[in-house]
């Protein structure tokens, strides 16, 4: 009798929902998060065995900046999407904005400006 044995690790990268009418505590802007689900498994024949490494991630949609999600309260977000997600569970990993924002006019512009080219307000 012949057998192979087909196991291995893979990392993978699970979308679990959105979380709406937020305050960005980068920007200021009214937004909403992008909720992640990224984590380590090891599998036999394709079938996913174990996880570890479990992280849960929240990504704003104005600015996107990148926060990691207190890990309870992302379980249970996965489980409810009602669930409250407040400032105090986020912790910022990352900063990145690449447009400013015009205060005159309501615009995003490239960050490379630093007057307004619709306007010509100080950016």
């Amino acid at each position: 009798m012949f057998f192979i044995g087909i196991f291995g690790i893979q990392d993978k990268d699970k979308y679990i929902g959105t979380y709406n009418n937020i305050v960005c505590p980068s920007c200021g802007r009214l937004a909403r998060y992008d909720i992640h689900k990224s984590y380590r498994y090891f599998h036999i024949f394709f079938i996913p065995t174990f996880k570890w490494k479990v992280r849960y991630f929240a990504k704003s949609s104005c600015c996107g900046c990148l926060y990691e999600l207190d890990p309870l309260v992302g379980m249970e977000f996965e489980k409810n999407p009602d669930t409250v997600i407040k400032e105090e569970n986020l912790q910022q990993i990352n900063f990145y904005l690449p447009f400013k924002h015009c205060l005159h006019c309501n615009a995003d512009i490239p960050s490379e400006y630093n007057y307004c080219p619709y306007c010509g307000g100080k950016l």
